[in-house]
């Protein structure tokens, strides 16, 4: 990463906290093999609406035949944030949660029903009736603004044992652990640089928090205690700039014990054993890597890629043994989240519009999309 383009990051942090909403103009060219497939070939896949302003992570719960999107229209200070609900099948529009505090991130506790949404720019959890849409609890993790301001963003859960773990990057990375059943604060763990990317084993304990720094990605017990870290060992020296890789989010192969973790900074998908600590492959995504998602039914990885600044984006599918990308499917412009359905067999994806008017595809008043991918049906288009 150039000095240019570490500067650039620095200042997009924020946004990054809120899943990007600029990625670094990186000398990075998007890798060419296999051609992304075109809009004939996965037409038949795939359902889309362009509905939602602001658009961020996305849930499926297969059990109440539901899909919840984060919407943040506006970064004014003081704006509402939304859920949108949607059908699964066909992403039809069934209500809108209006929240004073703007959602990013989403997790959902599926056994008792309660969805709760990272307030990034707040630095603080909103607690949500998933069935009802009642507004249940606001937990405030972190300072919400001034020199300091801890912001949150990606939150995991472990159902069984009623807590929720919350990363929050920055220069000093934060991750929080939370009871979820008392709507209490149990643990503050400090440490790492740009501490964002999550991911649970949640028959080991133990929670990932992937970032920047010379330990990349931190090791964290469910008691609090930061046990370990797992490191590409690229990173010699302290300090934001001498960061070799920045693990923006992580997915988790737990039987298989891998991590995927997605490197904004060298547009790649990086494989770790996590057993010795390794990197065990290395896979070209594209410019501006955001999110990663694993699939155990189809033994898939899938990975975003948002493009350069006045370039566009994609989701790559990988096969999760040999680690070939299988396809490359175009989203213009800018895909951000992932999210892979209950059964395995669908995928669903948040895809933003622009926000810089001097970028090609700009519009004014165009609205995110979501995306649901039958992962069956790709390429049934043909030429």
């Amino acid at each position: 990463m150039t000095p240019k383009t570490r500067t650039r990051w620095r200042m997009a942090l924020p946004a990054l906290m809120a899943l990007a909403l600029a990625m670094p103009a990186a000398a990075q060219d998007a890798p060419t093999e296999p051609a992304a497939l075109t809009a004939a070939q996965f037409a038949p896949a795939v359902i889309r609406t362009d509905s939602i302003a602001g658009a961020y992570e996305v849930v499926h719960w297969a059990e109440a035949g539901l899909v919840f999107v984060a919407s943040v229209p506006s970064f004014d200070k003081g704006s509402a944030g939304f859920i949108h609900v949607l059908d699964a099948n066909d992403l039809r529009p069934i209500r809108r949660i209006q929240l004073p505090r703007r959602p990013f991130a989403l997790a959902l506790d599926r056994s008792a029903g309660r969805l709760y949404a990272g307030n990034t720019l707040d630095g603080s959890l909103t607690v949500i009736d998933a069935r009802g849409g009642q507004i249940l609890d606001t937990i405030q993790l972190g300072q919400p603004e001034g020199e300091g301001f801890e912001h949150t963003r990606m939150i995991v859960l472990d159902e069984d044992k009623g807590l929720a773990f919350v990363t929050s990057p920055g220069r000093k990375g934060v991750t929080w652990i939370v009871d979820t059943r008392a709507g209490e604060l149990l643990h503050r763990i400090e440490g790492g640089l740009w501490t964002a990317g999550a991911a649970y084993d949640a028959g080991a304990g133990r929670f990932y928090a992937g970032g920047g720094g010379i330990e990349e990605i931190a090791v964290i017990d469910a008691g609090g205690e930061r046990v370990g870290a797992i490191s590409t060992g690229d990173t010699t020296e302290e300090g934001e700039d001498a960061s070799q890789h920045f693990f923006v989010n992580l997915a988790i192969d737990a039987e298989g014990q891998r991590l995927f973790a997605a490197d904004a900074d060298k547009g790649a998908l990086y494989v770790f054993d996590i057993a010795s600590g390794k990197v065990a492959a290395q896979v070209p995504v594209g410019p501006g890597t955001l999110d990663v998602a694993y699939n155990p039914a189809r033994s898939e990885i899938y990975a975003t890629w948002r493009g350069e600044k006045a370039g566009t984006g994609g989701l790559a599918v990988i096969d999760a043994q040999d680690y070939a990308v299988k396809q490359r499917l175009s989203l213009p412009t800018n895909p951000n989240s992932l999210e892979v359905g209950e059964d395995g067999r669908t995928l669903f994806v948040t895809v933003k519009a622009p926000h810089d008017k001097e970028h090609p595809d700009y519009r004014e008043g165009a609205m995110d999309s979501v995306i649901r991918v039958d992962l069956e049906r790709l390429g049934e288009g043909g030429e």
